[in-house]
């Protein structure tokens, strides 16, 4: 059994996270600014949220971290915490404070303990440019970054940083860029609209997402399973990986909805352009990386979104 410490806990990738952990019998300790269990709900038992433990803490105070991190020991950390493409673009100076000094507070706080746990976390697809910048081609783990966004910017450096602590101090880490994730608590960022399209479905209000271009679609279970993967069996190494999934455009994923949940097309639409980044991902390595991690198409992953939407619905806790 494994102890995992896990930042920004609280949230969309955090709840998946937690679950897939406490599943396979792992002690869980969230940090995050409060304790939030609003999405824990979505997917986890009573019971299993009295398991998770919780405490309060600001990545970007190093040395709070540290003083959590000789507290609880983590034979692992995932690290999820930092702030979104909308907050990094309105307010960079504080992006950079959150989404690099926070990431290097973990590093840190990681290289002191005698056990040295592996660091796995959240970059971005972000870090890429838009399809133009590559011919329209699929990206991978050794195509050129050239973000586009202050977020893309901040992930780009944080994955060279963690390229330095194992060189300097032997922190084994990985980074994973996934795109477009969807499934139940993803309720922020520009990336969150085909979810949250999926519960204006269930609830018959019109919904339009903001963009019409391809990206790549990765189910929530697939990334927590990635997490939970690369936690329990590190590389002896610091690596980054490209998170690929189903490419689809906007119209096509609405279609996929409509088959999953008919009449859905009568309140969903689209508009606007591509997304700013990339829409192709080609996760080889990953792969090969990690190859018992079960690729989960869109069918499936609507299905599961569906199933514990129309829940939370009958409860009236359903929200787009």
């Amino acid at each position: 059994m494994a102890h995992v410490l896990v930042t920004g806990g609280c949230g969309f990738f955090g709840s998946w996270i937690a679950q897939k952990l406490l599943h396979s019998g792992h002690r869980v300790t969230v940090i995050d600014l409060e304790r939030v269990t609003k999405r824990w709900e979505m997917i986890l038992s009573p019971e299993e949220i009295e398991r998770i433990a919780f405490v309060t803490c600001r990545i970007d105070e190093p040395e709070g971290v540290k003083d959590t991190f000789t507290r609880v020991q983590p034979d692992a950390v995932i690290h999820l915490a930092g702030m979104q493409v909308p907050g990094c673009r309105s307010n960079p100076i504080l992006g950079a404070r959150v989404n690099v000094i926070g990431t290097l507070a973990i590093f840190e706080a990681a290289a002191a303990l005698a056990k040295k746990p592996p660091v796995i976390y959240a970059s971005s697809a972000a870090v890429f440019g838009s399809d133009a910048d590559y011919d329209s081609g699929a990206v991978g783990d050794a195509s050129l970054p050239l973000p586009g966004t202050h977020y893309g910017a901040f992930k780009l450096c944080t994955e060279h940083c963690g390229r330095v602590y194992f060189s300097e101090k032997r922190i084994r880490s990985v980074g994973l860029r996934p795109l477009t994730v969807y499934g139940p608590g993803r309720d922020a960022g520009m990336t969150s609209f085909p979810t949250r399209a999926v519960a204006a479905a269930i609830l018959k209000q019109k919904f339009d997402i903001p963009f019409s271009g391809p990206t790549t679609y990765t189910f929530a279970e697939e990334i927590a399973d990635l997490f939970t993967a690369a936690a329990l069996n590190p590389p002896e190494a610091a690596r980054v990986y490209t998170v690929g999934g189903d490419v689809l455009d906007t119209p096509a994923f609405i279609a996929e909805l409509e088959k999953a949940l008919p009449g859905a097309r009568t309140f969903v639409t689209c508009s606007g352009g591509p997304l700013p980044v990339a829409s192709r991902m080609d996760d080889a390595e990953l792969r090969r990386a990690f190859p018992n991690v079960r690729r989960i198409g869109i069918t499936e992953g609507l299905a599961t979104t569906i199933n514990v939407f129309k829940r939370l619905a009958e409860r009236g806790r359903l929200e787009v």
